[in-house]
């Protein structure tokens, strides 16, 4: 299983024998965020680099868009930059955490 922990200022992406596999000063999710959904809100698509997060959400947006499913496209979200560490593991160990975290942050805007 794989978490996040700080190295120095930088995100550091670990397996379970503490080998690094990505390390950034910032990091990035991608997620769709669908509210009042039933019980999930938001499911995790990618993390990490906010570069290559982007350019997924970019491509696959496009791709929604051109197959004719635009509702599909506009709910996918990117969220870029610093995450608290215990939220950051949080929305890669637990299906749907994402979700609420989004909503959370919503509020607190």
């Amino acid at each position: 299983m794989f978490r996040y922990r700080m190295e120095g200022t930088e995100y550091a992406l670990v397996d379970e024998h503490d080998q690094i596999h990505w390390a950034g000063e910032e990091i990035a999710v991608a997620f769709t965020y669908c509210p009042g959904e039933q019980g999930i809100e938001g499911t995790l698509h990618k993390h990490g680099s906010p570069e290559k997060v982007n350019a997924w959400a970019e491509k696959t947006r496009k791709k929604l868009v051109d197959a004719g499913h635009l509702d599909m496209a506009n709910e996918i979200i990117v969220v870029s930059g610093k995450i608290s560490l215990e939220d950051l593991n949080k929305i890669i160990e637990i299906s749907g955490y994402v979700g609420a975290w989004y909503k959370r942050l919503q509020k607190e805007a």
